[in-house]
């Protein structure tokens, strides 16, 4: 329509530079009712476009689609906009009772607000029992110690004695993934200084045991230290830290829900494999409140 629209006026403009006699003046007129004539449907096919877009059962979709994406303010532009247009039916009353979902989840949100501010810490929750993407953690024991012991093969084990003036802050825990070769997350350590959590650092991954001394110098595989023959696998974690960071009460141990330790192959030293942390895993030096709502998870308060 748009098109024929154009033409219609490219032509009458045409004619009417170069006009000088009446059949001339007479198709002009014509061309002129016609273009009057194609602006007003198209002005038609506008309006009907327009409502067919603004239907209930369309403006009901636009604004479901809108919730999915948690764009809450179009959703309710979209429901205000049926209960406005379609005044006594069914498509009303549904809209209405969309419109008053909305607005008391925006409620409660602020109630939980509220909440936080006035318990600050206090409302967090420990969590022994982690999922997020493929992996399940299951932490068995949280403790503070002077000895860190893994890598046991059944004769002898490994241990790693704090230094004078230290404790290691220990985490037993048994990982679970559904992927064959995962990522895995960091365990940090926090403590709370003037009423804010202050990140001290972050735990290392050590394999509880192997199947004996030759698996452990990588003489041979110990499939149950790989993801990629074992669901599961546990481990020993630690990190050595200053007794005067350790006071009771003021430690908490945080999960971080993203990728950061791999599984790499050394060329020198035993065992063979380990995880190893890629980077700085991007903690929060400081952690509010509101970071424990999705990325962080508290595990324990020592």
């Amino acid at each position: 329509m748009k098109i024929k629209l154009t033409i219609t006026a490219i032509l009458l403009l045409t004619i009417i530079s170069c006009s000088n006699n009446e059949t001339e003046k007479k198709e002009i007129s014509e061309l002129k009712i016609e273009l009057e004539s194609a602006k007003t449907e198209l002005a038609n096919c506008s309006s009907e476009l327009t409502e067919i877009k603004n239907t209930a059962e369309n403006r009901f979709i636009r604004a479901k689609k809108l919730l999915s994406e948690n764009k809450r303010k179009g959703a309710m532009s979209e429901f205000k906009g049926i209960v406005q247009n379609f005044e006594g039916t069914n498509d009303a009353k549904i809209a209405s009772k969309e419109i008053d979902k909305i607005n008391k989840a925006i409620e409660n949100e602020e109630l939980e607000k509220e909440r936080k501010k006035a318990l600050g810490y206090k409302v967090l929750k420990a969590n022994t029992k982690i999922k997020f993407n493929d992996l399940s953690l299951r932490f068995e024991k949280v403790w503070i110690a002077k000895r860190w012991i893994f890598d046991d093969y059944g004769s002898q084990y490994f241990l790693r004695d704090a230094t004078r003036g230290n404790k290691h802050i220990l985490a037993r825990v048994s990982i679970t993934s559904e992927s064959k070769n995962p990522s895995l997350p960091a365990i940090l350590v926090y403590k709370m200084k003037d009423g804010e959590l202050h990140l001290l650092g972050t735990l290392g991954y050590e394999f509880r045991r192997w199947e004996d001394y030759g698996s452990y110098l990588g003489n041979y595989a110990d499939y149950k230290n790989d993801f990629s023959h074992s669901k599961t696998i546990p481990f020993n974690c630690g990190i050595e830290l200053s007794e005067d960071n350790l006071k009771a009460k003021s430690i908490y141990l945080v999960l971080k829900k993203s990728s950061c330790f791999n599984r790499v192959k050394n060329k020198y030293g035993n065992p063979e494999i380990e995880y190893v942390k890629a980077g700085s895993c991007k903690a929060k030096s400081i952690l509010t409140v509101d970071d424990f709502d999705d990325e962080y998870v508290l595990i324990k308060k020592l």
